[in-house]
């Protein structure tokens, strides 16, 4: 039980690591500004990928700790909760991060073939 909150705890970390990344608010000021950010990006999507496993993995062992040790449900429900909610609000905002570049990128094309 105490690997599960240790990796839980470590997870977090990884996630909030993520997160603090996707703050950044550029958008490239020019194609290749944004081609060279969209491929940043999609190295963080992968990153993610791998978290999401781990996310999976973690949700299973707390699901087979409740059963054998219902008298820690409290404290398992609620650290799962704590994954939950990060992983949501990172998933959420790379998503976000990634419509803003698109947007950025068709903007920039279409200022390179106007001029």
């Amino acid at each position: 039980m105490q690997r599960f909150f240790r990796d839980a705890d470590e997870t977090i970390d990884w996630i909030s690591e993520k997160d603090r990344t996707l703050d950044n608010d550029n958008v490239g000021s020019d194609l290749t500004g944004v081609q060279r950010l969209q491929r940043k990006h999609d190295g963080l999507e992968r990153d993610l990928h791998a978290i999401e496993a781990k996310v999976q993995q973690l949700d299973a062992a707390a699901q087979d700790l409740v059963d054998r040790h219902p008298d820690q449900e409290e404290a398992i429900r609620a650290k799962l909760s704590e994954i939950t909610e990060n992983w949501t609000g990172v998933t959420d905002k790379a998503n976000g991060r990634k419509a803003k570049l698109l947007d950025s990128y068709d903007y920039q094309k279409f200022l390179a073939e106007f001029r």
